[in-house]
């Protein structure tokens, strides 16, 4: 099967709440996130804001090198008792369309929003390729 060099991003959701997509005000100050750096080979940075009882984050995900690892990031909406995870992968896709974990050098541009807008996390992880489990860094409150 031949890999085409796209790389597509994946959204992988558990959802607990409902997100909101759209954009931010333009009055909100844009604030930076960058998780604890867990794993070589993994960087994750961007910026969020919060505006109208919603928390918006923009950003990017990268995989620096080819080591049986997908590169991933996470981040926790709270209100109340109430959770949202959003999680984000980088995945390829073949010639043929299908979608696999995506083990090499790239970044992706990663966007979600959320009506939860109490606290908000972000933790690094990666995606084992032999395994297929998640491994999750140190997380880190921004709010």
């Amino acid at each position: 099967m031949r890999r085409i060099a796209a790389v597509a991003l994946a959204a992988g959701t558990v959802m607990a709440g409902m997100a909101v997509a759209g954009a931010p005000a333009e009055a909100a100050a844009a604030k930076s996130w960058k998780p604890y750096n867990s794993y070589s080979g993994i960087d994750a940075w961007g910026t969020y804001t919060r505006s109208g009882g919603k928390t918006y984050v923009k950003g990017y995900l990268r995989d620096t090198k080819k080591n049986g690892w997908t590169a991933c990031v996470r981040f926790l909406f709270t209100e109340g008792k109430k959770q949202y995870w959003s999680r984000f992968k980088i995945i390829g896709v073949t010639s043929g369309g299908t979608k696999y974990n995506f083990d090499g050098k790239a970044t992706v541009k990663i966007s979600v929003s959320s009506s939860y807008s109490s606290h908000l996390w972000v933790q690094e992880c990666g995606r084992n390729k032999k395994t297929g489990k998640y491994y999750y860094g140190k997380g880190k409150k921004l709010f």
